[in-house]
């Protein structure tokens, strides 16, 4: 699975929401060393960490600390709750703590490395003693007054895996109520520093999408290792403490990368709770001294790249890439990629304009819950409610809008064209709708199907002819558009498709695969055909061979042939390891548009597919080379089962498939024909 499937999966499997995302009730202002925070025996009981000498390190979380034993505690034990330690070390430094520190530090001995200084070195200075001494190649600064929230260095490393232009990567602090400290740091063009969201919720979508911004705060900082050692680490002219961590993401910049608010990485900052909050006395009054050092060190910057001072254009500062062209995107619903093709389609859609152009993205209908929207947020998609959408397009740097599928083309095209002619307006049919239902009728008879395709035709052809660009999924759909829409120019956006390793070889595979989200009626009619007519043909030939059935939304007609050898799994978050060991991939589809994502995604896995010839439209497959094409019960059973039984055949058509996907339909090739075909309009 590549690393951008990976984060995105992740963040489903997590269910992680604003609503659980926030502080327990068992957090106080004032945290305790009674013990009743957490069970600390029982934490600590839930696997020893390995040693510090036989692990590969990833990460090195460096936190510098002065009495406050009680934050401590409490930070320790969210870390302990929280860590993978096979690849993960804690780096303690201890600035000559008077109070209960050493205590604390020994009941989590076998967990942290500890530093003890013998006088207080400050923040800055402790920092880079842990940085020092850490292994890992990306470093995390971590306040000691802090929480961390469920996954909360998940986000942070895989938002720096994920793009090599990322630098330094921050996080989303909460207040312990529930409310936002920071959703990303602002420095306004005369030095002063902004918290931007301070007071709001974590539920508003404002500070919910990842964005390049100006600096995070170090209380919680994740930075690639080299780079700050380029930088020489934390700028000692700014010990003890205050502004080290702005300096240090405006160097991150100067070297080229890029510093990245992750919303999806919370933790609850007990503000105040190891320097105080009185910028007239101890550590705090630097907060005021170092901001002159910070302005006379970055002044050339500050006057040409930030913002004057000015709450009203707070929004436009919380994000760098500000004056990128805006492209909007409109669709049915929230993507769920992994219940349905069309939305992993529309998911590398969004990814690919993102990485040029700030995308929003506008649902006309939302599920009640929002785990696949965070997803995208956390892609630095942000996303919209469809109420809004006059201010969307009003915007100036407004370049695109996308409308996807014809129910959403008829509600906002006409509109878009009357508040912004000056935009260009892209229809994206998904698949052609009228095509679709044609063929339905021609195999059912049924005339509801034939008067949709009527109704169909009508729809997309009026919507073809009323924009500047339309999108179709495949050759055979762009065809049929040509014909409705002559003058309208129409390129081919297919499903895209991450490439996979090869997997398990013939031998070590077994059985037999479908995928479809059963909502979908060419997938229900696909999968009943196949039992009827198909199946008892191959269980013929292959006695013992099963079936596994995957997919949402299964019939009663379908449950029905669930036994020991057809296995209805329903909806299944992650199909890789049924993709992994399926000798054989079947798509009896009989009637559709478009082309098919489930095609695709198997041959992106290395697994061999037998399918109609509806079925391999859109990929220019060859039978026998890269495909299996059965039309007829007998011939889709003579083909799974020479397929299934032949090493050499299985191979060539594995690997031919493959690089089909390789050579066509991964985002780095699909991209270049979306982004060709927005720019030049």
């Amino acid at each position: 699975m590549s690393p951008s499937a990976k984060l995105f999966l992740r963040g489903l499997l997590k269910n992680i929401s604003p609503s659980n995302a926030r502080p327990g009730k068992n957090l106080r202002e004032t945290p305790t060393l009674s013990g009743t925070e957490f069970d600390l025996a029982a934490t600590l009981d839930q696997g020893r960490s390995t040693s510090h000498s036989q692990r590969a390190i990833q990460t090195s979380i460096v936190i510098p600390v002065f009495n406050k034993a009680e934050f401590t505690w409490q930070c320790l034990g969210s870390l302990v709750r929280e860590l993978d330690f096979s690849n993960v070390e804690i780096i303690i430094v201890d600035n000559a703590s008077t109070d209960n520190t050493e205590a604390v530090l020994a009941r989590f001995a076998d967990y942290i490395r500890v530093i003890s200084n013998e006088r207080n070195a400050g923040f800055v200075d402790a920092c880079n003693q842990g940085a020092a001494v850490a292994k890992g190649k990306y470093l995390v600064f971590l306040n000691n007054d802090t929480t961390v929230l469920p996954h909360w260095l998940d986000y942070l490393v895989e938002t720096v895996e994920e793009n090599p232009a990322v630098g330094a990567v921050g996080s989303m602090f909460l207040y312990p109520n529930g409310s936002i400290q920071e959703a990303g740091a602002i420095v306004w063009q005369n030095g002063e520093a902004h918290h931007y969201g301070w007071g709001a919720t974590p539920d508003d979508r404002r500070y919910n999408f990842a964005r390049e911004v100006d600096y995070c705060s170090a209380a919680s900082l994740l930075i690639r290792k080299e780079i700050f050692e380029r930088l020489g680490g934390f700028d000692r002219r700014f010990a003890p403490a205050y502004y080290e961590d702005a300096d240090l993401c405006f160097g991150v910049r100067a070297l080229g990368y890029k510093v990245i608010y992750q919303p999806g990485s919370r933790l609850v900052h007990f503000e105040g709770g190891t320097a105080g909050a009185d910028t007239t006395k101890g550590f705090k009054r630097f907060q005021i001294t170092n901001r002159g050092k910070f302005v006379e060190k970055w002044r050339a910057v500050l006057e040409q790249e930030q913002l004057p001072q000015d709450l009203k254009q707070v929004v436009a500062a919380s994000d760098r890439n500000r004056d990128r062209p805006r492209v909007v995107v409109f669709d049915e619903r929230v993507p769920t990629p992994d219940r349905d093709a069309g939305s992993l389609r529309l998911l590398m859609i969004l990814k690919t304009l993102a990485a040029w152009s700030h995308v929003i993205f506008v649902p006309f209908n939302r599920p009640k819950s929002d785990d696949y929207e965070q997803a995208l947020w956390q892609q630095g998609i942000e996303t919209a409610d469809a109420v809004d959408y006059r201010k969307l397009l009003k915007h100036d740097h407004v370049k695109a809008a996308i409308v996807s599928r014809p129910s959403m083309g008829s509600a906002f095209i006409h509109r878009i064209r009357g508040l912004n002619p000056n935009v260009t307006l892209v229809f994206d049919m998904v698949d052609t709708h009228f095509v679709r239902f044609q063929r339905e009728y021609e195999i059912s008879g049924q005339k509801a199907a034939l008067s949709e395709a009527k109704r169909y035709r009508k729809i997309e052809g009026r919507l073809a002819q009323a924009s500047d660009l339309v999108w179709c999924a495949s050759p055979e759909d762009k065809q049929a558009m040509e014909r409705e829409s002559p003058n309208t120019r129409i390129e081919v956006v297919p499903t895209i498709h991450e490439l996979h390793d090869a997997g398990k070889a013939f031998v070590d595979r077994q059985d037999l695969l479908f995928i479809g989200n059963f909502a979908h009626r060419p997938n229900e009619d696909a999968v009943l055909f196949f039992m009827r007519e198909v199946y008892p043909l191959v269980r013929k030939r292959l006695p013992n061979v099963c079936l596994d059935i995957i997919g949402d939304h299964a019939s009663d007609a379908i449950k029905a042939y669930e036994s020991d050898d057809v296995r209805i799994a329903g909806y299944v978050p992650d199909v890789e390891p049924y993709l992994r060991n399926a000798r054989v991939f079947i798509a009896p589809l009989r009637f559709g548009a478009g082309i098919k994502g489930k095609v695709g995604e198997a041959m992106a896995h290395g697994v061999p597919v037998v399918t109609t010839s509806i079925g391999a439209e859109g990929f220019g497959l060859t039978p026998g080379l890269d495909v299996m094409i059965g039309d007829d019960p007998a011939s889709f059973a003579e083909a799974i089962a020479r397929l299934y039984s032949d090493e050499e055949l299985w191979e060539r058509v594995a690997h031919n498939s493959r690089r089909r996907i390789e050579a066509h339909f991964t985002p780095e090739v699909i991209a270049e024909t979306i982004n060709r075909s927005i720019k030049k309009l």
